[in-house]
């Protein structure tokens, strides 16, 4: 029996008006609408609003063909950054709650963003709210979700599921205030109000009150990924599919005595990099009595590489210049691995190590670096090895 090719219809039932104004749509972030007279059918957004209006120009599947046949007329929004254009979505769908929006939902739940009713609020990404407060809806979940690692950068807030006695790992990025998530912290009135100042900028950012600001973050060096979410996907978060694990290392020592390393650990879960903190390491230094950070970061590695059951990265980050990274991979060379390597040098943010990666690699690691997840890789590594060294010291001292 032959395999039957089954191919989409062509242009179908939509009128010639129509096709004329979609091939005329701007190449612009924006929101775009779908009317039968008066009536609007649907609503959806873009970061380029003539790629994909085009795309409904063929029949693909049963929300597509109700188009083909209904539409009278399309009317666009341009906007000046896909961000505007996901909030600008969804405010137009809480208004005005498109027949077909809420029919089909473009194959997928909405998003909403709700806000736990603690002393500090947790923010959440949920299908199913539970009070009439949440944001939303919004149709991309990892637009969404990238969006708001952008705005927490400038806007810290509290993900934390339980209070804990030490600092969290999101406090020591920046993203977390810190004060929010601690037992035994008294809250102060002041506490409250720069917590509740920072939510209610989110609020508003999301809701679209403050477009001035918005613009203005959308403006930042370290948006390149969001900018262009709608069109590469395989750039969400500086993510490739492929990629599972990330590992990071730093030493920390004081004129070469107690010397010790540190490995963290980042896990791809749902196109979003995430600490993975039960897999985080530290290391004793035995082999390096002088101040030789090549040497102990090559200890450091060949000890790692000595432990099989633990799962090998895709990728090693190494917070240092070019004689760490010569060192870490000269380890690297004699184990035969595949993992890739690549050395942050932080007075001049300069990734070494690329020349030596295929072109697939290289467009990763810009994703990873443009979304900055290599700058807090190497500051969460840094924070957690410094920590361990204050201790050993402290031990000492006792």
């Amino acid at each position: 029996m032959t395999n039957v090719i089954k191919r989409p219809i062509l242009l179908g039932f939509m009128k010639a008006s129509i096709i004329k104004k979609i091939k005329s749509s701007p190449k612009a972030p924006g929101v775009y609408i779908f009317y039968k007279n008066k009536e609007v059918l649907y609503i959806g957004k873009a970061a380029n609003l003539n790629n994909r209006l085009k795309n409904y120009l063929k029949i693909t599947d049963l929300k597509t063909k109700f188009l083909h046949q209904e539409t009278t007329n399309i009317k666009w929004l341009e906007l000046s950054s896909p961000i505007e254009a996901l909030i600008k979505e969804s405010s137009l769908i809480k208004t005005i709650n498109p027949k077909l929006n809420v029919c089909w939902q473009d194959d997928k739940n909405h998003f909403y963003i709700s806000f736990t009713k603690d002393d500090f609020p947790k923010v959440r990404v949920t299908h199913q709210p539970k009070d009439q407060k949440a944001l939303g809806p919004f149709t991309d979940g990892r637009a969404l979700r990238l969006v708001l690692k952008i705005i927490r950068r400038h806007f810290p807030y509290c993900t934390c599921q339980e209070n804990h006695l030490r600092i969290c790992l999101n406090s020591q990025i920046d993203n977390c205030f810190g004060f929010c998530c601690q037992k035994k912290n008294s809250i102060t009135t002041e506490q409250k109000k720069i917590y509740n100042k920072s939510l209610k900028t989110i609020k508003d950012i999301l809701n679209g009150k403050r477009k001035r600001l918005l613009k203005q973050i959308t403006r930042s060096s370290d948006l390149w990924a969001i900018d262009n979410i709608f069109s590469h996907s395989e750039f969400l978060n500086g993510n490739d599919s492929e990629w599972q694990r990330i590992e990071c290392y730093d030493i920390s020592n004081l004129s070469g005595k107690e010397a010790v390393g540190a490995m963290t650990v980042l896990i791809n879960e749902a196109s979003h990099w995430q600490s993975e903190v039960k897999e985080f390491r530290k290391f004793k230094i035995k082999n390096s009595p002088t101040q030789d950070d090549p040497r102990m970061i090559a200890e450091m590695l060949t000890r790692r590489l000595n432990h099989p059951e633990w799962p090998y990265p895709d990728l090693i980050i190494i917070d240092g210049g070019i004689t760490q990274y010569n060192a870490a991979q000269k380890v690297l060379d004699k184990t035969k691995t595949n993992i890739r390597l690549i050395s942050f040098a932080k007075p001049q943010k300069k990734i070494l190590g690329l020349d030596k990666l295929t072109i697939a690699d290289k467009k990763i690691i810009k994703g990873l670096h443009e979304e900055r997840i290599i700058e807090k890789a190497i500051k969460q590594t840094h924070n957690y090895v410094i920590n361990y060294h204050r201790q050993l010291r402290d031990k000492i001292r006792a």
